[in-house]
């Protein structure tokens, strides 16, 4: 018994691996649910998934239904009601804030983050607040080109 213990000890990462693959082939659905802490993407897995030559664009293309990409973006003077209804419907998390006019050039992004510290935990109204009042300004950003 103290044997089949050392060995479980001593191979306990190819046992779990083991027991992942296991699970995720016969029971997809219940992995998250018996191992989320363990629960990691490998660069195997990510080529399966086919995102290995994907661009951000590609990847935000997809989700969007307006070629422009207006879904993706608000202005500073949006409500912040209507950027979380944007949000919701389009399934995304986050948009790009920009500054009103024909420029439209970026002035931060505002987060579901952004909205429950500085909207719902401090009892404000979406309804009457500006994005420009809560969105993470610029200069705080750190940025990617989409290709």
């Amino acid at each position: 018994m103290q044997r089949a213990i050392q060995a479980i000890g001593s191979h306990g990462s190819v046992l779990k691996s083991a027991v992942l693959q296991h699970i995720s082939v016969v029971k997809p659905a219940m992995l998250p649910a018996v191992f989320p802490r363990f629960m990691s993407v490998s660069p195997a897995q990510i080529e399966e998934s086919g995102f290995e030559s994907s661009t951000v664009a590609d990847i935000l293309k997809s989700k969007g239904k307006s070629a422009d990409g207006s879904w993706l973006w608000c202005t500073t003077d949006d409500s912040v009601y209507d950027a979380v209804k944007s949000m919701t419907q389009h399934n995304v998390g986050a948009l790009v804030v920009v500054k009103p006019g024909e420029d439209k050039s970026i002035a931060g992004i505002v987060t579901e983050r952004d909205y429950l510290r500085k909207i719902i935990v401090q009892g404000r109204s979406s309804k009457s607040t500006k994005v420009g009042d809560i969105m993470t300004e610029e200069n705080k950003l750190i940025t990617v080109k989409p290709e």
